[in-house]
């Protein structure tokens, strides 16, 4: 007697209950205006509802539904799961699926690493060609609409191979569309020389007074001499075409900031600037601009956020306080740190983030972002008096208690032969050491591991102490501004602040080899 069999059909039930939830779900997002946020928080709410969700996702794409398609395929991208890869390969060569969803597929596939251009295209496809043009058409629709647009696609950009970011700024300017000239112009800005001459030949295709006087423009931006004749050439080309040139208005207009936030220097040399705008599109939001800046490299991260609601934007900021001290501060000191960070990315050859472009277009209607050093004053402070306090200068070493410098510390493989070497049963005590063996130690890792870098290790004090002074902790700034007098002292380990580097790196590498990390093993565990 099989006395189961209900409980079974229950399970089954269940199962067809979760499923029709998901796909309610799925069908409710579908032709709706979502911010970034906003669909993120509804991505959650979906894998919230089992482990169904992926495998529904993959059966809605199979049933070839354009309209739902593009909410699958953001869905199947929040899963960060590669194993939706071979599933997808297998829908895209399917017949019966059509090349509009095919479409949306392709841009899965690349977000986990598939290159489209090593894929028989023309075989997949019905009529890639078509689909190619008809996809940058709706493209240049979707930017006449939201000017923010653009964020997204110079994202997804940024990740392209390059033969492939060619391709597609040539694909584009072979439309002749004036629409386009707004996103070529920022593409013709970057400093990805090879892409920028590529979106200027794409300008001069277009024959519009907008497109010459977006070329117009660039000659007086760009520094590159190659790049320069370039531009020359197609501004001469629509000049002789009969071409006009016509000030188009400006797509969007900030205002000033409603609210700009900046964090003090990680240990890595990194910092937050935050900057957000009321959103000129979109009543009752904010846009904002979020940069990692850091003291070696310049703009290292740019992401952008078009919509944003002021408690989702105050909600961001106070998880940021959790992980670093935060400030306001005015527009005229994010401008000076934001062309700093450029001198440092013109000046080390490294190229700057895609999205910057996209902002630095907006912000030159208001500000110079010409890059220039920026050079924090300390004129309120006597100077030669705090170089000559030993008080001030015996408190560096305690620097490391406070927040803002506790992660300070050296982490590389060669640190943890170091904590090896010092390490004991019952852990690493410096105070347990002889003299002789302890200078031993922050001699060598000084030579080693702090001298190649003290001019960064300089720059990160110089700025923290700036910082410092700017929130009004002047007792604090002083000891900061003691620890960057005494960087020349030589023997650099005798410094008190270099002292505490040293224990603290090795007292981390010993913390973190107990509990199973060791850089030398594993090093992108601490990426």
């Amino acid at each position: 007697m099989q006395k189961r069999t209900p409980k079974k059909a229950s399970k089954v039930d269940y199962r067809l209950l979760y499923k029709r939830k998901i796909v309610d779900f799925l069908e409710s997002l579908k032709d709706k205006e979502y911010t970034v946020w906003q669909m993120n928080e509804s991505m959650k709410k979906l894998f919230s509802m089992g482990e169904q969700v992926v495998q529904v996702c993959l059966a809605k794409l199979r049933e070839n539904d354009e309209v739902l398609a593009p909410v699958v395929c953001y869905a199947l991208e929040f899963a960060d799961n590669y194993d939706v890869v071979a599933p997808l390969m297998d829908i895209l060569i399917m017949p019966d699926i059509s090349d509009k969803v095919k479409a949306r597929i392709l841009t899965v596939l690349s977000h986990y690493g598939v290159d489209a251009g090593e894929l028989p295209l023309n075989m997949i496809m019905k009529d890639f060609d078509r689909v190619a043009s008809e996809s940058l058409t709706e493209m240049l629709e979707d930017i006449d609409k939201d000017y923010f647009l653009i964020l997204y696609i110079l994202d997804d950009m940024e990740e392209f191979p390059p033969d492939m970011k060619l391709s597609y700024v040539k694909d584009i300017g072979d439309l002749k569309d004036e629409r386009a000239v707004k996103l070529l112009e920022i593409i013709a800005s970057m400093d990805d020389i090879p892409l920028a001459q590529e979106a200027i030949k794409a300008l001069g295709k277009i024959k519009s007074g907008k497109s010459l006087f977006a070329l117009s423009r660039l000659a007086n931006l760009i520094n590159d001499d190659c790049t320069r004749r370039i531009v020359e050439k197609e501004i001469q080309r629509l000049k002789f075409s009969g071409v006009q040139m016509e000030i188009p208005p400006s797509p969007v207009k900030l205002a000033n900031p409603v609210k700009i936030i900046v964090s003090s220097i990680d240990g890595l040399g990194s910092r937050a600037l935050w900057i957000a705008w009321k959103n000129p599109l979109k009543t009752r939001k904010l846009t904002s601009m979020n940069l990692l800046l850091n003291a070696d490299t310049g703009i290292k991260d740019c992401w952008g956020v078009p919509q944003i609601s002021t408690r989702e934007f105050n909600s961001s900021i106070k998880d940021l306080s959790k992980t670093t001290l935060i400030a306001e501060c005015n527009m005229e000191y994010a401008i000076t740190l934001i062309r700093d960070a450029l001198h440092l990315n013109q000046e080390k050859g490294i190229e700057i983030p895609y999205q910057f472009f996209f902002w630095k277009h907006l912000l030159e209607q208001n500000y110079n972002l010409k890059p220039k050093v920026y050079k924090p004053s300390f004129e309120k402070y006597d100077m030669e008096e705090i170089l000559n306090n030993q008080e001030h200068f015996k408190k560096t070493f305690d620097l490391f208690n406070y927040r803002l410098f506790d992660d300070w510390f050296i982490a590389e493989p060669r640190v943890y032969d170091y904590a090896d070497e010092n390490r004991s049963r019952k852990g690493y005590i410096i105070k347990k050491m002889t003299q002789q063996r302890a200078e031993k130690l922050f001699s060598k890792f000084t030579q080693e591991l702090i001298e190649p870098q003290i001019h960064v290790i300089k720059r990160m004090m110089e700025l923290s102490a700036d910082f410092l002074d700017r929130a009004g902790q002047k007792e604090l700034a002083k000891v900061a501004l003691s620890a960057l007098l005494h960087m020349n002292i030589r023997p650099l380990y005798y410094h008190p602040f270099i002292q505490r580097m040293i224990i603290e790196s090795i007292r981390v590498a010993l913390n973190n080899m107990k509990n199973g990390f060791d850089m030398r093993v594993n090093p992108d565990a601490f990426e």
